[in-house]
């Protein structure tokens, strides 16, 4: 973990002057005190809140755009109202960089153009989280890990583009698994991020640092990617939803400016408290106009029982198919498929990706992007064991040519072409499963390691392929998946009931999940 015991004392005489300020930004990112960002909420400490932001931590994105567009709210007392709720419970330790100064200044430049009569966007004055592997001008990108401290790129990646155009903010960078390579958020570099539901146990990964803030209330929204379940993992096991969208046009989020761990796999994808914020986000980056609700009534939706619904955590069990009868009443046709075929495929593949982009694809992102990062200082640097060892054991492998054509040219469009004849034959708009056979598990304070097990149905198994086992198939099928959650165990934990659709029905499965979520109502936010 490093620190720096002096850094918030230092960081508080520091953003007393705009340039001291702005230098000592620049040390932060060279220096890679990423974690110690508390004092530089000083800045909101006088920042009283009126009476239109009280309550404004529990506002979806959309209601605190359409707040701030219409005057109700000022973005100024929207962003110190977060900033608050950050400070409560900076112990999630979900951020790795923030400066609130620019945050409020930020708002405040939305504030005076609404006085002006300027028209703002879909996302006038919303603070977003954004994961730490994601590109914004003139800030670190860590992606988690110590030898990018010094990658400050010089523009945004073009889904921050696409998200400032639309007036959103930026909160903070979020903490997630080293590289991004992991699924339970356990960083050792950074520290650990906590779940908010209970603080000894993780959010799920990478994309942990988002969904825990999204799921504590201190941004109504934010982005994270998405490999094997980086975006859906994390949102089940925080209680809110989680959207990983479809990688093919005109649904597909750019990739730009996003450390990669396989570009045959990887994807932004946003995480919010609400499906409808999920469809905001996807409108501003997209362009794809944001669909109301669906009818349940007759809807057809598949149960892929075998591999999907087997060895379920006993309280998992009880929720999802609680889910499951509640749906049933409230008018879903289940229908059985069969998708064991496609996923023994998806597998497969999913192994040979791996292989192909592990480690290759960074170098490659380095030789575009930070040049004076070499690979073998990013290896030396990885602090997480588990992390180290994907990277090393994968990197020196070298997958011939002619098969990466052959998974990529045929492999690949053929099993999705099977895939979709499946839910078409069945005459299904989806299918529906657990998102992850287990609620959250323990935060291990040495750290993970390759081979790390936890007990599931009296018997020890593996426990970052439990936590991705579901939610690897749909990257390979170029597929949408929609996290959306599902109910508490009896131990207070958050489970998730995903939803995935054929490739290019992004639309029509967040319009479904809307529906989804209005009958399965929603969880009780964390307390403490």
């Amino acid at each position: 973990m490093l620190s720096n015991p002096g850094m918030e004392s230092t960081l508080s005489d520091k953003t007393r002057s705009g340039s001291g300020r702005r230098e000592f930004l620049v040390r932060l990112g060279t220096l890679g005190a990423m974690g110690a960002v508390s004092g530089l909420l000083h800045a909101c400490d006088t920042c009283e809140e009126p009476d239109a932001a009280k309550g404004a931590t529990q506002l979806s994105a959309a209601e605190a755009a359409r707040r701030i567009r219409e005057g109700e709210m000022s973005a100024e007392s929207y962003a110190g109202a977060l900033l608050r709720a950050y400070r409560a419970r900076a112990e999630l330790n979900t951020v790795l960089w923030m400066d609130s100064e620019r945050l409020l200044e930020s708002a405040r430049a939305i504030d005076r153009r609404r006085a002006r009569g300027q028209v703002l966007g879909l996302l006038a004055g919303v603070p977003l989280m954004v994961k730490d592997n994601i590109d914004v001008a003139g800030i670190p990108t860590t992606a988690g890990t110590p030898a990018l401290r010094q990658y400050v790129p010089r523009q945004n990646a073009p889904v921050m583009d696409a998200l400032f155009a639309q007036d959103a903010l930026l909160f903070a960078k979020a903490n997630m698994h080293e590289l991004a390579a992991g699924a339970s958020s356990n960083n050792a570099a950074f520290g650990s991020v906590r779940n908010p539901y209970d603080r000894t146990r993780i959010p799920g990964g990478s994309s942990g640092g988002t969904a825990a803030a999204v799921a504590a209330r201190f941004v109504p929204a934010g982005l994270g990617t998405d490999t094997a379940g980086s975006v859906r993992i994390p949102a089940a096991l925080c209680g809110i939803c989680g959207l990983r969208p479809t990688v093919s046009a005109p649904m597909r989020w750019p990739d730009a400016g996003v450390v990669p761990l396989s570009n045959d796999l990887d994807t932004v994808g946003p995480i919010a408290r609400s499906v409808g914020d999920l469809a905001l986000l996807t409108q501003a980056v997209t362009g794809v106009v944001s669909p109301t609700r669906a009818s349940l009534s007759g809807v057809r939706i598949g149960l892929p029982r075998e591999y999907f619904w087997d060895d379920l955590d006993p309280g998992v069990a009880a929720v999802t198919q609680g889910a499951v009868t509640r749906l049933r009443d409230a008018g879903v046709e289940f229908v059985e498929v069969n998708l064991t075929e496609v996923v023994q495929s998806s597998l497969d593949l999913f192994r040979t990706f791996v292989e192909i982009g592990y480690g290759k694809d960074l170098q490659t992102f380095l030789a575009a992007y930070a040049p004076d990062i070499t690979m073998q200082q990013v290896i030396s640097g990885i602090a997480s064991k588990d992390v180290r060892a994907l990277f090393e054991s994968l990197l020196p492998v070298q997958v011939p040519e002619e098969t990466v054509h052959f998974v990529r040219n045929r492999a690949r469009p053929e099993l999705v072409a099977r895939y979709t004849e499946v839910l078409r034959s069945a005459n299904v708009v989806a299918i529906l499963y657990p998102t992850v056979p287990v609620p959250a598990t323990p935060i291990r304070t040495a750290g993970d390691a390759p081979g790390d097990t936890i007990e599931l149905n009296d018997r020890q198994v593996v426990e970052v392929f439990t936590l991705i086992r579901n939610t690897q198939i749909s990257p390979v099928l170029r597929a949408p998946g929609l996290s959306i959650p599902a109910g508490m165990t009896a131990a207070g934990l958050p489970v998730g009931i995903e939803l995935d659709a054929v490739p290019g029905d992004d639309t029509r499965l967040l319009a479904l999940g809307m529906a989804v979520e209005a009958a399965l109502g929603p969880l009780p936010p964390p307390t403490g």
